[in-house]
């Protein structure tokens, strides 16, 4: 027991230095700044990249917010706190499936509004039901050494922006201020088979290329509003995607036509065309289009709504109006951010501390502890010597004569007589003086055995124990019967019971 003390009291001692150890050696890491090269756009950020503010500004002004960390799956399945708008901001830690993108936009088909405000999207979210072509032309100005928290650096020689016509998006926003490195917006018009391109101009107006005057011009675009009115039949939906009539030479493919297929038919839009919103001499910063019964809202400058241009001009009032859309739930989504439930936030709460570290260590140290007890690290012990003086000894040796002289008579009385004791006691009669019959006709009683077959086992048993002829096959088999009879009267059980006490 002393010994035992002396290892549990070392353990102790052991833990207790690894922890200090661990916590003189632990030295704090400075928070690394946000910087444009690498941003975080997660609504959890304060930092300049972030988008706190911008969270924070929707639920002070009495809008339903909220962190989607979600699988994008749960968007139509959970009707509970389904969104009306889903925002995804900046290019995200965890990168987006193809199942993702397709449950994403299916999401949009069916009415959601996906409010994305990146400089280099995924291509397959710029997707359109209409008759148009949607992509993002990165600005030449590079963002090494840039510091995201200094306005002056971020927009250097950049005028704000002007709204291009009135919309739901540009009301109460006379300019925006973006940084220089915002992407262009431009459009693609198919038609016949063939691809225009219409490069944007100064606002309010677009001017079009040599080939694009030549042809038809397209529809005026509609000013879009923030309800979703817009009601299709299934038979006009699955006509519309049977057709091939929106979809020019393999330019529009993938998402829109994917979806299309399924078993649940996107409407057609209400209006036929992307919108310009914002735009200034060289780019259009702001446009939506439509999928199916939903629509893409795409800002090209993560600057407008980060912590540190939000506070610009309009950017706060341009912010506000890009998510409203009646009184649904706005979700950032968080799970691309890499703030998912499938995330471990346990260890991620505890990143940076010794805890970790210590955490480990005593794994490490509980697994030698129990390898040392399983192995010998000395030389091997000596086998015990039998005790010569042991009780049995003289059993087992007379056992051994008995079994070599054939003394089949002189075993039967050392186990007959044994027999008869035991019972004796049990009935309560007299060893010596009760005949076989009398000890048959008690045991019968007691075990509701055949009295007959009982007093021809005690008669073989006296005739072997006085000389009479026998051999080895017998006497195995009358001792066997002897130790069934005791099973039955529990003498074996009372003996056993005597043993353990």
């Amino acid at each position: 027991m002393k010994q035992k003390l002396l290892i549990f009291a070392s353990i102790f001692i052991l833990i207790f230095l690894l922890i200090g150890l661990n916590a003189v050696s632990y030295v704090k890491k400075e928070k690394t700044p946000d910087t444009e090269e690498n941003p975080n756009r997660s609504s959890y950020n304060t930092g300049a990249t972030g988008t706190r503010a911008f969270h924070d500004l929707l639920a002070e002004t009495g809008r339903t917010v909220s962190r989607w960390q979600e699988s994008p799956s749960e968007l139509s399945i959970n009707d509970k706190n389904k969104p009306s708008v889903l925002v995804v901001v900046g290019e995200t830690r965890r990168q987006f499936s193809d199942s993702e993108i397709e449950q994403i936009m299916r999401w949009v088909s069916n009415g959601g509004r996906l409010v994305l405000i990146d400089r280099d999207p995924p291509s397959e979210f710029l997707k359109s039901t209409a008759d148009w072509g949607i992509s993002a032309e990165a600005a030449k100005d590079l963002i090494y050494m840039t510091d995201p928290s200094d306005v002056q650096q971020m927009t250097e020689k950049i005028n704000a922006a002007k709204p291009v016509q009135p919309t739901a998006y540009t009301q109460k926003v006379s300019a925006v201020q973006a940084s220089r490195f915002a992407s262009s917006i431009n459009f693609e018009y198919f038609q016949n088979s063939s691809t225009i391109t219409a490069a944007p101009s100064p606002a309010p107006t677009f001017s079009t290329s040599d080939k694009l005057k030549s042809e038809p011009p397209p529809k005026a675009f509609p000013t879009p509003t923030t309800n979703n009115s817009n009601q299709h039949t299934a038979e006009e939906d699955e006509d519309y995607y049977e057709s091939d009539s929106h979809i020019s030479d393999g330019k529009k493919e993938g998402i829109a036509t994917k979806i299309g297929s399924s078993t649940s038919p996107i409407a057609k839009s209400a209006f036929p065309a992307p919108v310009a919103h914002i735009a200034d001499k060289d780019k259009v910063l702001l446009a939506d289009f439509p999928f199916g019964a939903g629509s893409v809202v795409f800002l090209s400058d993560p600057f407008v709504v980060s912590n540190g241009g939000i506070n610009l001009v309009d950017n706060a009032q341009l912010a506000l109006n890009l998510v409203d859309f009646g009184n649904g739930i706005i979700a950032f989504d968080e799970f691309h951010q890499g703030y998912g439930k499938g995330q471990n936030r346990l260890f991620d709460y505890f990143a940076g501390t010794p805890l970790i570290a210590v955490l480990l260590q005593l794994v490490v140290l509980a697994a030698v502890i129990f390898y040392s007890q399983s192995r010998r690290f000395a030389r091997p012990l000596p086998a015990d010597e039998l005790n010569r003086l042991s009780k049995l000894e003289y059993v087992g040796a007379m056992a051994e004569l008995q079994q070599r002289t054939k003394a089949f008579d002189l075993a039967m009385e050392n186990i007959y007589k044994d027999f008869r004791r035991r019972v004796s006691r049990l009935v309560g009669t007299d060893a010596l003086k009760t005949s076989p019959a009398e000890f048959a006709r008690l045991i019968a009683e007691r075990t509701k055995s055949n009295r007959i077959e009982l007093e021809n086992t005690l008669a073989q048993c006296e005739a072997i124990m006085h000389g009479g002829p026998t051999n080895k096959r017998e006497m195995l088999a009358l001792t066997a019967r002897l130790r069934e009879i005791e099973e039955t009267l529990g003498l074996q059980r009372r003996k056993r019971e005597n043993k353990l006490n």
